[in-house]
């Protein structure tokens, strides 16, 4: 099973930026896309906040995309795609679930709603009762196989950034106390926090994904071979890099990560499943 991962995209059409800004932001989002979707695996899957301002018009551009390829894609709602319409509306358009899973042979696919409804002033994450109860479920039913959980906000105390004010699922929502009755390895993947960051507690290994204008780069996830392996690959178009420094600092609510990239620990992964 061979997983492609893009951490927050934050697609924007820069509609309130000169007409540089536009143009740069169009050649960069097409590029950053088009190598997510472009990359060979079974599932590609978006950690949240797959748009910036979460607008009808941002949804339907980004699934457009999309549809015209036969990619898998699976996407986690982020804090950004829920600030500007209901999450009814957003699955009415890109035609996702709130929260679900996927069970194969090899390893079981469960992805998190952990975000709050129209909350602009409050990014931090939440789960509902009847979700972390699912949850709980759905972790028993995996029995030994390996769990790979994807979800935009961090469990609280796990990767970096996570202890910072609305920087991970709420701390009174015990994550810990569901994940830990899993029996065997499990992999938590998010992002929200905008820096690289790969930690291990308890039997779970968390994976943070950078933000794509932060540290243009994509993780290749594979399970084969009783082993999971992941790879951070970089996006290293010509002048993408160039392409984003001429709008990510005039986006409203984007704040450029100095950090992103994280440590050489925080980029790649080999672990024995088995």
């Amino acid at each position: 099973m061979r997983l492609i991962l893009i951490g927050d995209l934050h697609f924007t059409r820069m509609e309130s930026g000169t007409e540089e800004m536009k143009e740069a932001s169009h050649k960069a989002f097409s590029i950053l896309i088009d190598s997510f979707l472009n990359m060979k695996g079974h599932f590609h899957i978006s950690l949240g906040d797959l748009t910036h301002e979460g607008l009808p018009e941002e949804f339907s551009y980004v699934n457009n995309r999309i549809s015209s390829t036969d990619c898998n894609f699976k996407h986690v709602l982020g804090n950004h795609d829920t600030n500007a319409i209901p999450k009814a509306e957003i699955l009415a358009i890109t035609g996702q679930q709130r929260y679900g899973s996927i069970d194969t042979d090899e390893a079981m696919l469960i992805f998190l709603d952990s975000t709050k409804e129209m909350n602009k002033s409050d990014w931090g994450g939440e789960i509902d009762a009847e979700q972390l109860e699912w949850l709980q479920s759905r972790l028993e039913q995996s029995g030994e196989k390996p769990v790979f959980v994807f979800a935009h906000h961090p469990v609280y105390e796990t990767t970096a950034r996570s202890t910072e004010e609305k920087l991970s699922i709420h701390p009174d929502i015990d994550m810990k106390a569901v994940l830990n009755k899993k029996k065997g390895l499990g992999f938590y993947f998010c992002g929200h926090n905008h820096v690289n960051s790969i930690v291990r507690q308890d039997g779970w290994h968390y994976i943070q994904s950078a933000a794509c204008l932060d540290f243009p780069a994509l993780r290749i996830v594979e399970l084969k071979d009783g082993q999971v392996s992941m790879e951070l690959k970089r996006v290293d178009e010509v002048d993408l890099t160039d392409y984003i420094a001429r709008f990510n600092t005039e986006m409203p609510g984007f704040h450029v990560s100095s950090d992103a990239l994280g440590e050489i620990k925080d980029w790649n992964m080999l672990v024995d499943v088995y």
